[in-house]
């Protein structure tokens, strides 16, 4: 449950309710048509890997796909390609050669899904291997699908376990935004507001693809199974097309549309927030520079927070649940490279933002060490066979990697951007403004004339400025008083002393930079 002070924070105006509302549709109408993509993913998934597994083909065996529309080659494999002397490929399926048909006619397979589906493998007596395998269900004929066809559907049951994948982590992607939407209106976070306009761009780049991708998907299946004289010669997955289109066009106009709104929503939210926070404390322009950075670099860390541990989440998952676990001869050190960078993610992130706060050298310091130590031993993966195998034939995989080092390059970019520029005003405004949020102030509580009441360091007299100024400085003494303690006296818990009368304007601390 909300808390009355949050509950006022979310409707503090017009835009803040209307980004937390779109927040909330969006997560649940993109989530559940996600949902329903998933659905329809685990149910082919189910089958054809269902037959795949009746084939009982070794545990180290994949399959990949060359060539462009109407000179696929397809072909099975038992350890990675990377130029060995004996190839550890066979060619399954050649689009460029006369294949022999395997049957007169296309057969059909449609309607199963509410059926009971038998899988019977049919054992070769003098071989003890499967030779071909029987599919029955009621109300039809059976279906004989011989070995050259079992090892073509190695390709589309990879490409649906693919599809699982992307679902599940998409589901997840629309909580992860309604998280640091919420998180953003509650605290005013420009950091958390960057980053969900960055993921919803991110979502809308890949829906885009998405739709443009399956029709390449649905021809290459149509050419290697369902057309004439394919070793299956069977149509079993235009259903799956046409049932599964209606949910994708649905997901990328979601996704257009969010980005659409939370465009102008965040700019303006970025324009209130900004504009408040440097009216309070009345920044100068270099320190409003310096915070432009400041607030990069939370950005990239907040996306980062999702986009690293997806990405490295999807490699292990291909590592441990498919052919590249038999293939792969340094899993154990895969796995330690995964979980120690989650472990670590959080409180690196962590320290990035406390150092930059506070400007703590040593601690900025660490914070850039871990950094590169991250993005070297991430690097490093890439000397990996089978990282830079699985990289190459996944593009999700690719899209989420490419989109981790952006991020992590950027946030390291952006440090010592920080780092150098320590010591020149941040700290002190940053501790102005928690202080101010402590204490409950309200931007309105007072205004400010910073065009007309700019005071330097060398005027002393009410002459020395316009008419419009002096008359606000003698007339000063009526108007309320705000103190804000500088970091040291704040560390040294020294209390200003408030004064009764006022001779001459306060300076801001920022006059001293």
């Amino acid at each position: 449950m909300l808390k009355p002070s949050q509950h006022t924070r979310i409707v503090l105006n017009r835009f803040t309710a209307a980004f937390f509302t779109f927040s909330l549709i969006y997560c649940f109408a993109q989530g559940i048509v996600q949902s329903l993509l998933y659905t329809i993913d685990f149910e082919y998934n189910a089958l054809v890997s269902g037959v795949v597994s009746a084939a009982a083909f070794s545990p180290n065996t994949t399959t990949y796909l060359e060539g462009s529309s109407g000179h696929l080659v397809l072909r099975m494999c038992d350890d990675i390609p990377h130029g060995q002397k004996v190839d550890p490929c066979i060619v399954v399926f050649n689009g460029t050669a006369n294949q022999p048909p395997s049957s007169s006619q296309v057969r059909a397979f449609q309607n199963w899904q509410n059926a009971v589906v038998d899988i019977d493998p049919q054992l070769d007596p003098a071989t003890a291997h499967v030779d071909n395998i029987i599919i029955r269900m009621p109300g039809t004929e059976d279906i004989n699908l011989n070995e050259q066809c079992l090892q073509t559907l190695m390709y589309p049951s990879q490409i649906l376990q693919n599809m699982k994948r992307e679902d599940i982590s998409w589901i997840c992607l629309q909580f992860y935004l309604l998280v640091i939407s919420l998180f953003a209106i509650l605290n005013g976070s420009v950091p958390h507001i960057l980053a969900v306009l960055m993921t919803r761009a991110i979502s809308a780049a890949w829906a885009i693809y998405a739709v443009y991708r399956d029709p390449l998907y649905r021809g290459n299946l149509q050419q290697l199974l369902a057309d004439p004289g394919t070793p299956c010669s069977l149509d079993i997955f235009s259903q799956y097309w046409s049932r599964r289109q209606p949910f994708e066009i649905t997901d990328l106009v979601l996704s257009c549309t969010a980005l659409i709104f939370f465009s102008y929503l965040s700019f303006t939210l970025l324009k209130i927030f900004s504009e408040q926070s440097f009216k309070c404390v009345g920044a100068p322009e270099h320190v409003m520079r310096i915070h432009k950075f400041f607030m990069a670099i939370l950005a990239c860390l907040q996306l980062e927070a999702f986009v690293l541990v997806t990405s490295g989440g999807l490699w292990i998952d291909i590592l441990i649940n498919t052919a590249i676990l038999q293939i792969s001869a340094h899993t154990k050190l895969y796995q330690a490279l995964f979980i120690s960078t989650t472990v670590i993610l959080i409180p690196w992130i962590s320290l990035g933002w406390y150092s930059i706060r506070r400007e703590m050298k040593i601690m900025m310091v660490i914070f850039l060490a871990i950094g590169f130590i991250i993005i070297t031993g991430w690097a490093m993966m890439f000397y990996s066979i089978v990282y830079r195998w699985s990289f190459l034939q996944w593009p999700y995989l690719g899209c989420f990697t490419v989109a981790s080092f952006i991020l992590l390059i950027s946030s390291m970019i952006l440090g010592v951007v920080c780092r150098v520029n320590f010591g020149k005003g941040l700290a002190q405004y940053l501790h102005a403004e928690e202080t101010l949020s402590s204490l409950n102030f309200s931007p309105a509580a007072f205004t400010t004339k910073t065009d007309s009441m700019r005071f330097s360091r060398d005027s002393k007299h009410p002459e020395d400025f316009d008419e419009d100024s002096r008359s606000d400085i003698l007339n000063s003494s009526n108007t309320p008083m705000y103190f804000v303690q500088n970091l040291s006296q704040a560390e040294n818990g020294e209390v200003i002393p408030r004064p009764s009368t006022r001779a001459e304007p306060e300076r801001s601390f920022f006059d001293t930079f």
